[in-house]
């Protein structure tokens, strides 16, 4: 069977530009969605989550960059917001350049209450907000990455019984 138009999980991942510039005052970007799935049935979810600074200024203060990921799961009709599901800190931003990144919830905040390393989801849509703050000089300029991954814990599909593959899973490479 050939495969209809793209396989479900190429949407599974991103990575998007965010710049940020510096006015004085704590200015917020919020990014695009960086991720939206909508599986068709409930699954457990694993992810990574990345932010990394690829460029700055170097005017002044840099200040402290944040990068806070939202997350909205659901499952039927039910759904659930998680703000800051996941947060970075790069602080201070100048002079080096660096990368977060995760697997759970454990982040840049020391909430260890709050740890996760799966969940139930049938849709997924995740954001995140960017943030320069802590003084950075006016005009400073910080150039992020920001991006996830998911996928399913287990991901056998009823059809594949049947001998179908849609999205072409039999043809690996």
């Amino acid at each position: 069977m050939q495969p209809k138009g793209l396989p479900p999980w190429h949407m599974w991942g991103n990575e998007l530009p965010v710049d940020l510039v510096a006015t004085g005052a704590p200015f917020d970007i919020v990014s695009p969605q960086i991720v939206n799935i909508n599986y068709g049935r409930p699954e457990t979810w694993s992810w990574i989550m990345w932010a990394r600074i690829i460029s700055d200024s170097g005017i002044g203060n840099p200040g402290v960059v944040q990068v806070r990921f939202n997350l909205t799961i659901g499952v039927g009709r039910t759904k659930l917001t998680i703000d800051d599901f996941v947060m970075f800190i790069f602080t201070p931003v100048l002079p080096t350049l660096g990368s977060h990144y995760t697997t759970t919830t454990l982040d840049d905040t020391p909430d260890a209450d709050r740890v996760l390393s799966d969940f139930p989801a049938q849709d997924i849509i995740l954001n995140a907000n960017c943030i320069i703050t802590g003084g950075a000089a006016p005009g400073t300029t910080v150039g992020l990455q920001v991006g996830a991954m998911f996928a399913p814990k287990s991901h056998i599909r009823p059809e594949w019984y049947e001998g179908r593959f849609p999205g072409g899973e039999d043809n690996g490479r």
